[in-house]
């Protein structure tokens, strides 16, 4: 269990980086372009004054510790503003913080545009996958256990992913999103989808999978019919 949940966390980490890497030069191309090189800078352009202040003074700490090439330059080349431009600063975000800056954006232009880009709907569903998956990053980089992990906050209801998705009932009889790592996965391969690229994500993932018996599958949130379902077929 051990060596499979390593191999998952391996697999998850690596996809949700390549989601990451998109997610981080979508928002930086739209906000530069609608908003202009430094962004980030204007209080006006994000929700709640007080965390986006909080925000830059994380920023400025990375920025006066990064020995990063474009970054050494910039502080050589200019004096203001202080935080180089935003497509450099995004590079020193992790992306938990790339989440709360999405999640702050007033320009729902922006965040309809990056909807747009990964087959998301709606910017609440957006700002939502953006924080659950940072989440499951985290779990990943920290070598913690996976393969049975039920997340923390769960996934929102996603219509055009119905078919795949698995819903449970909490304690108000509410149906909501299954809080186990199958719902991620459902979205990660719909992600990856959407990016039309050569990916051997699907593969890989239902090789590593089809060495589990049923009962752990079960424990991971897979229904009996998960095989069956649109997503994990080619």
């Amino acid at each position: 269990m051990y060596v499979f949940d390593r191999r998952l966390r391996v697999l998850t980490l690596e996809t949700i980086e390549r989601i990451e890497v998109h997610v981080r030069s979508r928002w930086t191309y739209y906000m530069s372009h609608a908003h202009g090189s430094h962004a980030h800078l204007d209080h006006k352009l994000y929700e709640g004054g007080l965390n986006h202040a909080e925000q830059l003074v994380r920023l400025a700490r990375s920025v006066e510790k990064s020995e990063e090439t474009f970054i050494l330059h910039y502080k050589a080349k200019y004096s203001q503003p202080y935080s180089p431009p935003l497509w450099a600063a995004t590079e020193l975000m992790t992306f938990g913080e790339l989440s709360k800056w999405v999640q702050a954006t007033k320009d729902n232009s922006i965040k309809s545009k990056l909807g747009h880009d990964l087959g998301l709907p709606t910017k609440e569903i957006v700002e939502s996958v953006l924080q659950v998956l940072a989440y499951v990053r985290n779990i990943c980089a920290h070598h913690g256990r996976l393969w049975n992990r039920r997340t923390v906050k769960r996934l929102p209801k996603i219509k055009r992913f119905k078919s795949d998705l698995l819903y449970a009932q909490d304690a108000r009889g509410r149906q909501v999103s299954d809080n186990k790592i199958y719902n991620v996965l459902v979205v990660l391969l719909h992600l990856m989808e959407r990016q039309r690229t050569d990916s051997s994500f699907r593969d890989r993932l239902l090789d590593l999978l089809h060495t589990q018996p049923p009962e752990n599958l079960h424990s991971m949130g897979f229904p009996k019919d998960w095989a069956n379902r649109p997503v994990w077929k080619t």
